[in-house]
């Protein structure tokens, strides 16, 4: 057998962004953070599944060596955590939360069946099915994340939430429910992005291709991200949240199952979206699908109106009951201290590739 060689940790790492780049987008943000603030940060942790779905003999490395890939993945995501909570904490001086949040890959009964009968199925087939992930997703379910869970216990003010009833990305909406602090949410899926139309949160989207990463903040830049046209039409209507959602709903999700209508895309939104801006047929103040919808083609009107109540956060969060917020409270009650006994997990367990915990302390 090889020698195990590190560097698995680096898909994890990705989530990272480093201090300067952080400042260029929470600066100048509307919302403005200053010492002495409350600050809820939460990292979306299905973007660490996605971006380890990229590691090169991801199979082999599991098969060869379990126990060093689950010993630096476990340190790399805590270290995700680490590097947040001493940007917040220590450079900028505020009393910092961070929060994982992710839904689990092994439900199968979503709330959000009532609209698309398949809601997830994707997602949770691709880590516990698909012979290219299935091993890395059991690992993750059977082992890393309940350890990440255990470990977090033992670290006031860090939490990695789940839900098997509701898609992860409402997870930062509910804690935010029962808390006065300002948001900050860390992500790689688009999806996320529609909390820039939440004035109580930050929201930093992580785009990476190959070598070459880009940060959005805002919506017209996330906007023109989606919408790659040397001369575009004025994008400003998409700063309405109706208009938005609806651009996400044509662009689709394939995690949650969700597709437009076939053969129906950008091209001929967009035309028909200028058209429409012509002829003064689509007004700018829109705020409900109704008012839009006889614009669209017959045969598309249907699969477009189903994808936008699948994407659409606000119809998601009214099928949320009591019992499923407090499900998710339930798991920020853990704030239990033994610093001895993780410098003694940190110093054996994680002799290796240690973790960052002054960081993960604050």
């Amino acid at each position: 057998m090889d020698k195990y060689q590190s560097g698995i940790g680096f898909s994890a790492g990705k989530m990272m962004l480093n201090w300067d780049l952080m400042d260029t987008h929470i600066k100048p943000h509307p919302i403005k953070i200053i010492p002495g603030d409350s600050v809820n940060v939460f990292i979306n942790f299905e973007s660490i599944l996605y971006n380890l779905t990229m590691q090169k003999n991801l199979n082999t490395l599991i098969h060869n060596h379990k126990q060093n890939v689950v010993i630096e993945l476990e340190s790399a995501i805590l270290n995700v955590m680490a590097i947040y909570r001493m940007y917040f904490s220590k450079r900028e001086k505020c009393d910092t939360k961070i929060y994982f949040y992710y839904t689990d890959i092994k439900s199968d009964g979503y709330n959000m069946a009532i609209y698309n009968k398949n809601y997830r199925s994707y997602y949770r087939n691709k880590y516990l099915q698909n012979p290219q992930f299935k091993d890395m997703g059991c690992l993750m379910k059977d082992i890393i994340i309940p350890e990440i869970k255990m470990i977090t216990e033992y670290i006031p003010g860090c939490y990695f939430l789940t839900s098997e009833v509701l898609d992860g990305s409402l997870i930062p909406k509910i804690v935010s429910e029962f808390s006065d602090s300002k948001n900050v949410i860390i992500t790689a899926d688009i999806y996320d992005t529609l909390y820039m139309f939440d004035p109580n949160f930050i929201t930093l989207y992580i785009k990476r291709r190959f070598k070459e990463l880009t940060i959005y903040s805002d919506v017209e830049s996330t906007v023109r991200s989606i919408i790659k046209d040397e001369n575009p039409f004025d994008l400003t209507i998409f700063n309405s949240e109706m208009y938005y959602k609806l651009l996400l709903s044509i662009r689709g999700s394939k995690i949650r199952n969700i597709k437009s209508a076939r053969g129906f895309g950008y091209s001929k939104f967009v035309k028909l979206i200028k058209e429409g801006i012509y002829e003064n047929s689509i007004l700018k103040d829109f705020k409900s699908i109704d008012s839009i919808a006889s614009l669209f083609p017959g045969k598309y009107k249907d699969d477009i109106i189903e994808a936008f109540k699948s994407i659409d956060i606000d119809i998601q969060y009214q099928l949320i009951t009591e019992i499923d917020k407090q499900n998710i409270r339930s798991q920020t009650t853990f704030d239990k201290v033994d610093n001895g006994s993780l410098e003694a997990l940190n110093n054996k367990r994680f002799f290796e590739y240690p973790i960052n915990l002054s960081g993960l302390l604050g």
